[in-house]
């Protein structure tokens, strides 16, 4: 919604959105093959569909993609699709076959990717000196992670492995809050869309001032 109401997504690292897609895919997967509650099975694959329409937000107001961006769309569900119904089958299998070795691999394997997509986020934050992600956005994720990581306590049995997501979620979250409230002290949050509009506003101006020129009579 907030890049929807700026036309803009600057400040949101496509790096960052691809490897949350990817991670999401993937827990959805062990989700489904682990039988977890009915809540954390829906969790990821919703989180994946918003995490698709930012991406294509990028294409849209960043790269101007018009007619490809509906492709680009068909071309990642199809993509989604597969890859966690293989995903799915994979970890269904080392399950049955009680191979804890590859069950913990494919569990963990989403939260090494939700994690290091952070990372991209973190350094264009750093470089802008603001943090465009959502108070609203943030507080939700962490939330999430909370009460995703107790309603596992209330599971057949606790699974450690599906709590690593959720706990890595919470915690690079709080770092990015933390560096949020940072920025606001210094008075640099928020800077990088009030520069872009401004310079808008101003080629408006420029380009509204030309036009009256030309009318002018000489």
């Amino acid at each position: 919604w907030q890049n929807y109401r700026r036309k803009s997504t600057e400040g949101v690292s496509v790096i960052m959105l691809y490897l949350w897609f990817i991670g999401n895919m993937l827990y959805g997967a062990y989700a489904v093959a682990d039988d977890l509650y009915f809540g954390l099975i829906i969790q990821p694959q919703l989180f994946a569909f918003f995490t698709l329409c930012n991406i294509l937000q990028v294409y849209w107001y960043a790269y101007k993609w018009r007619k490809s961006v509906f492709v680009a769309a068909l071309a990642l569900c199809i993509a989604y699709a597969g890859l966690h119904i293989g995903f799915w089958k994979a970890d269904e299998r080392a399950i049955l076959n009680h191979n804890d070795g590859a069950v913990t691999f494919l569990g963990v394997l989403p939260a090494i990717f939700i994690a290091v997509g952070f990372f991209p986020e973190f350094y264009v934050c750093v470089k802008e000196q603001s943090v465009e992600m959502s108070n609203f956005f943030i507080m939700l994720d962490i939330l999430g992670g909370v009460f995703s990581t107790i309603s596992l306590a209330f599971d057949h049995t606790f699974d450690y492995v599906a709590s690593i997501t959720y706990l890595v979620v919470v915690l690079l979250d709080i770092v990015l809050a933390l560096m949020k409230l940072y920025y606001h002290i210094r008075g640099t949050q928020g800077n990088v869309h009030h520069d872009h509009d401004t310079s808008s506003v101003e080629d408006d101006t420029d380009t509204h001032s030309t036009k009256d020129k030309q009318l002018l009579p000489t």
